[in-house]
């Protein structure tokens, strides 16, 4: 145990007691009255303000005493059977936000899509869901997107529009002139075989495979190269003791964060295994993944390859093999010493130890494949066969573009991609397709890309339409409609296979393709095939015997070509363009639950600010909020800092997906578009682009940031401890802290009499350990509860209104330090402040142990916000507007819209509670454990939230609120949280319980 308790801070402001910061802290409300009423000494002025706005009161007083307008409802005329009134429809399906296409549950109600969870029966996403797949139900109502086929912007008829692409389609191929279909690496079975429809019914068409981020892209060349087909392989990071990741986030955004969050939870459940996988990365712009690490090594973009290239050449020597290239490859500046510490740990747990590469950059790809062949990885932890196959004979986004300045092109049709947005040479694109006599754009809306072709013909959503995909070989699941479209759109498969000559229904089509090629693979007996599908489409996933398959070998005759263009550059400055947890690409910007989830790392919202390490912000003489203008290659952006801890000096941090122009009302002039700086490297576009300048304009924008304002007060909310001191004591890391009762050193005197709980007793527990920060939970909240999302400037405000938060802390060195996220609800205290200062009893303590927030009694005082703690109460400053009919429709109706003057805090679910309760009732046995999830916790891909009745000796809840990681917060003051939280356990290898 350490002798003192580890110094946690917030931000680097905190960490140096900025004066800045102080008088923040101080100002607990950051709002100033609009009048001068509280002038000191008073002034004529002030009274006269004074008096205006008692008599603004008094009016708004007597409107509110008025009627509401009268709402007419509309009964069913012919109510559909299996409607009820009141009671929600779940429906399987599939997420179609990331190429990673997790299961999903899609909750109804009255035939309105209001809420997505995970699949639990998914054998890959396992019930997790992301934050991007979370907000995917409010893009279904979002009012930008497209509401009818055009040309040229003008209403046109679907018949007029398909006559139209046919005689384009005839035309090109009569002339010899090439047809290309632009498409996403990632479309499902069916979709694909649609595609194969449409090649075959024009000889002279191709794919075109486009990826905004590059990075299945060179996983696959990669692959391709060392074994001989382009796949993705299949990443278990459940079954391995050592990981070993270079630049990939792979909690955040790398191929498949929800199903690797989960993998990374169980390898790391040091409280199950007795032991926990040993994570290393090497990063130059702390990630999500980068956070979570035991062990992280801060270095140059550049230097990220090469130190993989380096830790190669260490195992090569180790398993007496020579590859070829390495020797070429230049050394990194990575410590000789860290090098060699990467390298015996994952020599040492051959066959079980993983290395990912993250990037855009396929020498890095070709070296951890080499890596995980050199320690017998592949067939443990790499599972190259049994991942996802890529397109063999698709061409390069830039074969396109050669191909359009030939004039080659008689045809180009873009399907769900933007890279008038997205890639580097976007701006040059609408002169190119002004040459091509037919141009037709399938994506949801008139965006960057769609705004460029004459014909547009608007995509039905994944939640309107059919489909399917295979995330892991075997592995089948659908996509099955909520609801019928809500504008004039088509499915996209539909599009095709009607240009291919082939017009028909995509659930014709894609049932069609089942029987004949999943069904005689399902092994189901006893069945026809109708049954198999009603059950599939009931389940939402199938899983398929394996088919045997040649195994894929490794090939190391192109190793060497590859790696001979790795180099080093000697430059001041490198840019490192990366995707945001919550924006990625910025496909889904016109989602304003995306823009105001804070990002888990730099807490910003509502921008992309450039991120750059305290020492180089020192240096130059910046701090957060200066705009500095970012230039390379004759290219150039001015964006506002953000000093960011972890960050390497030579590394500015650049989020993409930003700056969108064609989104939406919501979308669009948010941040900034950094995709030009990219670099173009043999018509492939790089993200990490060295030779940069950085140069400071003068100029300030304020940076729309959270967990900025308030103060630990120098108490210790989170704890942690060292995976030896914990399996020697289970108690590590709560040693030293005191309480009230619980045996941590307190006492148990109170002035409070307790409250009495007859029947149930709800409570939650959070893994600290689990827990990644990846903010899945924060936006299921707010789809869930109806929180409105307040905008940028009530963000400065500090008004934002999220129910829970997710609080990141460092410790230690601001150049490198450890991280810690701990999610913050109310915590529905026993000995709760807010109740006994609340002049009205707004807030009380239900029979239940639940902290109750009384809407019609509420009238804002504040006071309970004031003497709250832990500072989760939310006060609502405005009638935020649902002035969109559409946008309307994703409100939960099982949660009242609260009102202008109104507290709102976390509620539990207490909806979800009285539903259980209720199921329970009419089923007529009591409620068993696991009944009722909260909106975070069944969201959680972690599975690091747990919810149930302390008052069930059996409940998960009530043991481990028992266990030796166990701890409340704030014991000393003796609030009594219903709130568990359990120990951070890290696998550094110091040995110390902190």
């Amino acid at each position: 145990m350490s002798d003192k308790l580890p110094q946690y801070w917030q931000s680097l402001a905190e960490r140096a007691t900025d004066a800045s910061w102080l008088d923040t802290q101080r100002n607990e409300f950051a709002e100033e009255l609009p009048v001068g009423v509280a002038a000191a000494p008073p002034d004529a002025s002030s009274r006269r303000d004074f008096f205006k706005m008692m008599g603004l009161s008094a009016a708004a007083a007597m409107v509110a005493c008025q009627r509401a307008p009268v709402q007419k409802l509309i009964p069913y005329v012919s109510r559909p059977d299996e409607v009820t009134p009141g009671t929600a429809l779940w429906y399987a399906s599939t997420c179609d936000a990331c190429p990673a296409r997790c299961g999903l549950l899609l909750k109804t109600r009255d035939g309105r899509p209001i809420k997505v969870e995970g699949n639990d029966e998914h054998p890959v996403s396992r019930g997790g869901v992301c934050a991007v797949g979370q907000a995917s139900v409010l893009s279904l109502y979002d009012a930008s997107r497209a509401r009818f086929p055009s040309r040229a912007s003008s209403r046109v008829s679907w018949t007029d529009l398909d006559a139209e692409v046919k005689k384009g389609l005839a035309k090109a191929t009569e002339d010899g002139k090439a047809i290309r279909l632009v498409l996403p690496w990632v479309m499902g079975s069916t979709a694909e075989a649609a595609v194969s429809r449409f090649l075959a019914a024009h000889p002279t068409a191709r794919t075109v495979r486009y990826e905004p981020l590059g990075e299945l892209s060179a996983l696959g060349d990669a692959y391709r190269v060392t074994h001989g087909a382009r796949v993705v392989p299949d990443y278990r990071f459940d079954r391995a003791k050592v990981i070993a990741s270079f630049g990939a986030d792979f909690l955040g955004t790398w191929v498949s964060p929800v199903a690797f969050t989960r993998q990374y939870a169980e390898a790391r459940d040091a409280a199950t295994r007795k032991a926990m996988a040993r994570h290393f990365q090497v990063e130059p712009v702390m990630t999500l993944t980068g956070a979570a690490a035991d062990r992280r090594f801060v270095v140059a973009p550049s230097d990220v390859t090469l130190a993989l290239g380096d830790v190669v050449r260490r195992l090569a020597v180790k398993a007496g093999r020579e590859v070829p290239g390495l020797k070429s490859l230049p050394a990194s500046r990575l410590e000789p010493a860290s090098l060699d510490e990467l390298a015996e740990a994952l020599w040492a747990h051959r066959t079980e130890s993983l290395v990912v590469c993250g990037g855009d950059e396929v020498a890095g790809q070709v070296l951890a494949a080499t890596a995980n062949v050199l320690l017998g990885n592949e067939g443990t932890t790499v599972l190259p066969r049994d991942g996802v196959a890529l397109d063999e004979k698709a061409l390069s986004y830039g074969e396109l573009l050669a191909e359009l300045e030939a004039g080659s092109v008689g045809a180009v049709v873009f399907l769900g991609v933007n890279p008038a947005h997205t890639d580097a040479r976007g701006d040059s694109l609408g002169a190119l397709l002004k040459n091509v006599p037919l141009t037709v754009a399938l994506n949801d809306r008139l965006d960057e890309t769609a705004v460029l072709a004459r014909l547009h013909a608007p995509a039905s959503t994944a939640l309107e339409a059919w489909g399917d995909a295979e995330p892991r070989r075997g592995v089948v699941s659908l996509r099955q409609p909520a609801v019928s479209p809500l504008h004039d759109t088509r499915d996209a498969v539909e599009s095709l296979l009607t240009w291919a000559g082939a017009a028909q229904a995509h659930h014709d089509f894609l049932r069609a393709r089942w029987e004949a090629e999943v069904f005689p693979r399902a092994g189901v007996t006893g069945t026809d095939f109708a049954h198999f599908w009603d059950d599939s489409v009931r389940r939402g996933v199938v899983t398929l015997s394996s088919v045997p398959a040649a195994p894929l070998t490794f090939r190391e005759e192109g190793v060497a070509k590859v790696l001979a263009g790795v180099a080093r550059p000697s430059v001041e400055w490198e840019l490192v363009l990366f995707p945001s947890v919550g924006l990625r690409d910025g496909a889904m910007a016109n989602n304003a639950w995306l823009h105001e989830v804070p990002d888990p790392i730099t807490k910003a919202t509502w921008g992309n600010p450039a991120l750059i390490s305290p020492a180089r912000a020192k240096e130059l003489g910046l701090s957060d909020g200066d705009v500095v203008k970012v230039s390379v290659g004759g290219r150039s952006v001015s964006l506002p800092v953000l000093i960011q801890a972890g960050t390497h000096p030579s590394a500015l941090g650049l989020a993409v997906g930003y700056g969108r122009t064609r989104a939406g009302r919501i979308g669009d002039g948010v941040g900034e578009r950094v995709s030009p700086l990219a670099a173009v490297v043999d018509g492939r576009v790089r993200r990490s682009v060295p030779g940069a300048t950085v140069a400071a304009t003068g100029e300030r924008q304020k940076l729309a940031l959270t967990q900025t304002h308030s103060s630990l007060e120098g108490r210790p909310h989170v704890r942690e401890a060292e995976l030896a001191a914990f399996l020697a004591n289970p108690r590590a890391g709560n040693e030293g802290h005191g309480g009230h009762g619980g045996g941590n050193g307190g006492h148990s005197l109170s002035m409070w009499s307790g409250h009495e709980y007859k029947g149930h007793r709800w409570a939650l527990a959070v893994d600290l350990s689990a827990c990644t920060g990846c903010s899945a939970c924060v936006v299921s909240c707010q789809a869930e509860n109806n929180i409105p999302s307040v905008g940028r400037d009530e963000v400065l405000r500090q008004r934002e209104m999220h129910w829970m938060r997710i609080d990141r802390y460092y410790q230690g060195d601001a150049a490198n330090p450890q991280v810690v996220h701990q999610p913050m609800m109310c915590q529905h205290c026993e000995n709760a402040p807010c109740e006994t200062v609340c002049p009205v009893l707004a807030t009380v303590h239900s029979s239940e142990g639940l902290n109750q927030q009384v809407y019609n009694r509420c009238v804002g005082t504040r006071y309970c916000a004031n003497n709250c703690p832990t500072k989760v109460r939310r006060f609502n400053w405005f009638d935020y507007p649902h002035d969109e009919p559409l946008e309307r429709m994703v409100l939960n109706p099982d949660v009242v819209v609260r009102s202008r003057g109104v507290m709102e805090k976390c509620s539990l679910c207490v909806q979800r509670i009285q539903e259980g309760k209720a199921t329970a009732n009419r089923e007529g046995r009591p409620l068993k454990d696991g009944d009722i999830q909260t909106a975070c916790q069944q969201s959680c891909p972690a599975k690091a939230i747990h919810f149930g009745d302390l008052n069930d000796p059996e409940s998960r809840v009530a043991k481990l609120a028992k266990d030796g990681r166990a701890f409340r917060l704030l014991e000393e003051l003796n609030i009594g949280p219903s709130i568990t939280y359990l120990t951070k356990i890290r696998n550094t290898g110091s040995g110390s319980g902190t």
